[in-house]
This record gives C-alpha cells, sequence and structure tokens, in this order.
C-alpha cells in the first residue's frame, strides 16, 4: 500500500490522528506531499514529527515532498540568515508574521520561549531587516538541522502510472512533464487541472473543497480521470485526509478511522 497526506499545516493532533491509520510494515510506504506548516498551532511539531519518522523508517519508505510554504520559509532564511539580506527589501519580504493577525504563530514554533521574547523585544525598536536577521539566525541555532533537511526535499515522487507532487505539473508538456514543469508550478499550480493525463496525479495545495465547487466537501476529490486532490483544509475544518493505493489491485481508498472506502 501507498499511502499520501498533503497540507498538514502545523495541525500536529490531526497529523497524529491520519498515522494511527497508516500501516507501514512491509513494502507498505508513505509519501507526504509538503506544506508541513503555517495555520495551525504546531507547525515545529508537526516538522520534528516527520523528520523523526523519516529518521526511523528510511527516505525510501517515507518520502517527504516540498510544499510551497516550505519553500517560502527557506527563500526568507536565504535572504536573511548570515546577515547578507540586500539594503532595498521591503516590509512584505519578511515571513515571520505573514500567517497570523497576532504575529508569529509559526516562528515560535521554531525558537525557544527566550528567543520568543527577544524578538518581541526587539519589534519595538530594531529596524526590520535587524529584526529578521535576528529571527533567522535564532532558527538556525534552534532547527538548523531541520533545515538543512527540508533543504534536501524533492518536488515530486514517480511510479511507473503515478506523479505525487504539491501542487501539479505542466499537463500541456505531456509526457515531457518532468522536464517542462517549473518549480513554480510543482509548487504552486493554480487552479488545479482536471481532465485525462498521462499519468495520474495525486496532488495537494489546492484545498478539495475548491476542486469540487462544494463548500463543505473536505474528502479526497477524484475527478473520474487522472487526478486525486487530498488536501482537506485541516486547518480550517479539521479533516485531513488519508489517501491509500493498493498497487496489487491498482485501487484508491480513503482511508477513515473506522476503515477504508474505495474512491473512484
Amino acid at each position: 500500500m501507498i499511502y499520501a497526506i498533503s497540507d498538514i499545516h502545523g495541525c500536529i493532533g490531526a497529523f497524529e490522528d491520519a498515522l494511527d491509520r497508516i500501516n507501514l510494515s512491509g513494502l507498505n510506504r508513505l509519501i507526504l506531499l509538503g506544506d508541513y506548516i503555517d495555520y495551525g498551532p504546531g507547525s515545529g511539531q508537526v516538522l520534528r514529527r516527520v523528520y523523526e519518522l523519516q529518521q526511523k523508517y528510511g527516505n525510501g519508505k517515507v518520502i517527504v515532498l516540498m510544499g510551497n510554504h516550505e519553500d517560502a520559509l527557506l527563500g526568507w532564511l536565504r535572504m536573511y540568515r548570515n546577515g547578507r539580506a540586500p539594503k532595498d527589501i521591503l516590509p512584505y519580504d519578511s515571513w515571520i508574521k505573514y500567517d497570523s493577525e497576532d504575529g508569529y504563530k509559526t516562528f515560535k514554533t521554531l525558537v525557544t520561549e527566550e528567543q520568543m521574547e527577544k524578538i518581541r523585544h526587539m519589534e519595538r525598536k530594531a529596524s526590520f531587516i535587524k529584526l529578521n536577521t535576528t529571527a533567522a539566525e535564532m532558527i538556525m541555532t534552534s532547527n538548523g538541522d531541520l533545515i538543512r533537511w527540508m533543504e534536501s526535499f524533492k518536488t515530486y515522487y514517480k511510479t511507473d502510472s503515478q506523479i505525487f507532487v504539491h501542487a501539479g505539473v505542466d499537463e500541456d508538456a505531456g509526457e515531457e512533464w518532468e522536464h517542462g514543469t517549473g518549480r513554480g508550478i510543482f509548487l504552486g499550480k493554480y487552479p488545479a487541472a482536471t481532465g485525462r493525463f498521462c499519468k495520474t496525479i495525486i496532488a495537494g495545495h489546492v484545498g478539495s473543497a475548491s476542486v469540487a465547487g462544494d463548500k463543505d466537501f473536505h474528502d479526497i476529490y477524484y475527478d473520474g480521470m487522472s487526478h486525486y486532490y487530498i488536501d482537506g483544509t485541516v486547518y480550517a475544518g479539521g479533516k485531513l485526509n488519508v489517501l491509500g493505493y493498493d498497487e496489487k489491485n491498482r485501487a484508491y481508498y480513503q482511508i477513515e478511522p473506522n476503515g477504508m472506502r474505495e474512491i473512484g
């Protein structure tokens, strides 16, 4: 069985519940499609849990892909760590406060309480660049191992018949999708594609409610042809979907706490 989960978004409780539905014995494997951070209360905890899972089972059994939110964090760190930020940076180039009205929801899960207290004090008088540079250095000090691990994430995983990816691929490229798709499409494709493609695509990024055109739909969405969208918008509705693919019977399932439901 291949299992797939996407868009955990800091919801550590929902993630632990989802892991209870997964059996990683034998040849079974888990593919995580990105967006482990932001919006929910436990971004750092989710990253650490995923890291521990991969360390325990190996990167051939727990495959961890990049999401656009991890890519944004890494881009911010590249900009500010080691004090190399250019002098024409604008306030909207910050990552540390964007996902929360009260500020720092994700950031504070990646630093110590003492570091967080220092940042709140600095915010009153430090320059924008100094604040972000200090914050980036704090993350590297507290969680440098996680950041170096995140930098190794791939943008997709393929089998003979499938593409697992955070957002999607350039379907106009057809069978040349691997070479014809840019990083921005792999991580941020919008809107979600539907219809026939040369491989089956399993993706997150766009909530299944949006793809289905039904605000109350949070299950896995299958378009009846080549696309499975598995992001149930967990931070809003509490639904973290688990897709299961039976390789022997070539059947897809939604894995629920009380059993499996075939899709399609």
